[in-house]
């Protein structure tokens, strides 16, 4: 290796870096206006690649004018985002997951219209700049680098000065640090609030048209940027200076350790990196507090207790029949393909009940959970395909190697918040990096054939009826154990650390053990529904444990509602088969299922578990009227 060899991928670095910058920047000023995660950030870059390959193609525009309009138009379309969607949430004052799955749903619904509009096919952009390199004490330095750092570079520069030298940048910059005191002096909330999707899509769609000449413009291209910049926000520490450095310096590292160390391990490094810093220099050193003005934190209503001593003897034994006869109904109902389906929705809803005890219950924001999935997926598989095992302990064993992980996670548990977001989906993508690379044990991206199907006492469950009586029976017995638990003092202890962790604490409550005991429940729920999985498909490979594989879990606990045990497997069901079900509508039907996660958000805050809870409110009040008419 020579001299030059260093500088070169320190340059290369760079040029990546500025886009990982910019699209972390928008994450960093829409976490510090409204403290939402936004999931359609990548498909603002996404968006702006294609309006500039359009500007381009069509209109033979300079580059620096496709830049600034691309900015421009990706600036309006964040401004409209905020206004017609994300506003009325907002002024709900709906959980921040809520928010969340909101942007997930814009992203979806933008990805399928870029289908629809532009193909699947990944696009190339025309050749527009020269292919001769520009010599530098013996560095190659390309035409297009070149372009991409100035101009990334140049954008940052004027996105500092409008923060530092312009009174509607000071004045974000004081409503962003404390919003009470700045509306007291006139800022306007919502003005600021507009101002932040504006900048923030703008960035996106500047990033976009940087990063497609390198590449190509396609309608996944966002997801490829989206995890590296929110780390790069991460290790700025979400202010406007520090993400800009952070994404330089993520680029630099990611590059130079490809070239240097592994480029099969280089995000390994880069997120191992990562973790370190967050939980050096972003651990807070108090439990944070809240004021008893604020609301829950779960916007799911109470639940509705039919079973309890005041209704009619017959409602439990009534319910139990009904339920049992429903359970032995569904088989001779629907079809094989049907029951593929609803077995896999109820595999889910067992990993959704481990997410809801982390996130519904303990408040925790985890972004990994799909990792635990994939490891008791990968146990069990393993110690039947090598060990010849039995599928009564390889279950078993799967939700504690996947539980034993989790415990080995539990110092991340002392992240809060957005930081502790990004420290469990760093964790989760090293987990599924290793997954990868780890060839000599997982087979890598070929993956694990042959899996074979769970034998019971001699009989091989191989048939979708014979796997949904399986998969019923471990999640009613998961759902009854998770029920127990919510119900106990531990579980009262967890909905107060939810709640308010410094009150949690006066009272005697040890915060990190009841968050690590929550994390290694949940997610030896997650690798008992990876075991399942497993021996269901006969087949796996990392890439059925991928980051948006954690998301869909988090969506499915949050449609469902958010603290409420029924609500997870309501919200698996819907995830799983409602695409399913729209299948007819061919490209329109991923816009229609973005569309409706956003409705959901929109008009039902608490998830669908509250839809469920008027009726049976109803028929509770009903019902004890008649019991009272009765006994009088």
């Amino acid at each position: 290796m020579d001299f030059v060899t260093i500088p070169q991928l320190a340059f290369s670095g760079l040029t990546i870096g500025c886009v990982y910058s910019l699209v972390g920047l928008g994450f960093a000023l829409t976490l510090r206006a409204t403290e939402l995660i936004n999931f359609a950030q990548g498909e603002m870059v996404m968006l702006g690649a294609f309006i500039g390959l359009t500007l381009i193609s069509f209109f033979h525009l300079p580059y620096i004018m496709v830049f600034i309009l691309s900015i421009i138009l990706t600036g309006i379309f964040g401004m409209f985002m905020e206004r017609f969607i994300l506003r009325r949430i907002l002024d709900n004052k709906s959980p921040l997951l809520n928010l969340l799955i909101a942007t997930l749903g814009i992203s979806i619904s933008l990805q399928a219209l870029a289908i629809i509009l532009w193909g699947r096919e990944p696009v190339p952009y025309p050749d527009i700049f020269s292919v001769e390199p520009v010599m530098f004490f013996g560095i190659r330095l390309q035409h297009l680098n070149l372009w991409i750092l100035c101009l990334g570079l140049a954008s940052m520069a004027a996105l500092q000065f409008f923060f530092q030298k312009t009174m509607t940048g000071i004045s974000w910059r004081a409503a962003s640090l404390d919003p009470s005191t700045a509306a007291l002096y006139g800022v306007n909330r919502q003005r600021n609030v507009s101002l932040t999707f504006a900048l923030s899509g703008a960035l996106g769609g500047g990033a976009g048209v940087l990063i497609a000449p390198l590449y190509f413009a396609s309608f996944g291209m966002g997801h490829s940027v989206l995890v590296k910049s929110f780390a790069a926000a991460a290790m700025g520490g979400f202010g406007v200076v520090g993400t800009m450095i952070g994404g330089l310096a993520l680029g630099a590292i990611e590059t130079l350790a490809a070239g240097l160390i592994s480029s099969e391990y280089k995000n390994v490094i880069m997120y191992v990196i990562l973790l370190a810093v967050l939980m050096v220099f972003f651990r807070p050193k108090t439990p944070t507090g809240r004021s008893i003005t604020e609301g829950s934190k779960v916007a799911a209503g109470r639940a509705v207790n039919l079973f309890s001593a005041d209704m009619p003897f017959w409602i439990r034994p009534s319910a139990l029949l009904l339920g049992a006869a429903v359970w032995l109904i569904i088989p001779a109902v629907f079809d094989v393909y049907t029951m593929r389906i609803l077995n896999l929705a109820l595999i889910f809803a067992v990993a959704a009940l481990g997410l809801q005890l982390i996130v519904g219950y303990t408040g925790q924001f985890s972004f990994g959970h799909a990792a635990f999935f994939g490891i008791g997926a990968y146990t069990s598989a393993l110690l039947a395909i090598q060990l010849n095992l039995p599928f009564l302990l390889t279950l078993p064993l799967a939700g504690a190697a996947a539980g034993l992980v989790g415990w080995l996670a539990g110092p991340l548990l002392r992240l809060s918040g957005h930081f502790l977001a990004i420290g469990s989906l760093a964790m989760g993508e090293i987990i599924f990096l290793l997954m990868l690379n780890w060839k000599w044990l997982t087979k890598g991206a070929y993956g694990l054939y042959g899996i074979p199907f769970p034998s019971i006492f001699g009989f091989e469950i191989s048939s979708d009826y014979a796997y949904y009586f399986l998969v019923t029976m471990v999640l009613g017995l998961i759902c009854f154990l998770v029920h127990r638990l919510t119900d106990s003092r531990f579980g009262r202890g967890l909905i107060a650390v939810r709640e308010n962790e410094l009150a949690a604490m006066v009272n005697g409550i040890n915060l990190i053990s009841q968050k690590t005991k929550a994390f290694v429940i949940g997610t030896a729920c997650a690798g008992i529904a990876g075991a399942l999985y497993a021996h269901y498909v006969t087949y796996i490979n990392p890439d059925s444990f991928q980051f948006h594989v954690s998301v869909e879990m988090v969506t499915m606990v949050v449609i469902g509602g958010l603290g409420s045990v029924p609500g997870s497997l309501i919200g698996a069901l819907v995830i799983i088969l409602l695409p399913e079900y729209l299948r007819g509508l061919a490209d329109y039907r991923l816009v229609v299922y973005g569309g409706l996660l956003i409705g959901f958000m929109m008009y039902l805050p608490g998830g669908l578990a509250d839809l469920a809870r008027y009726p049976l409110r109803i028929l509770r009040q009903r019902l004890q009227k008649n019991v009272r008419e009765v006994t009088q």
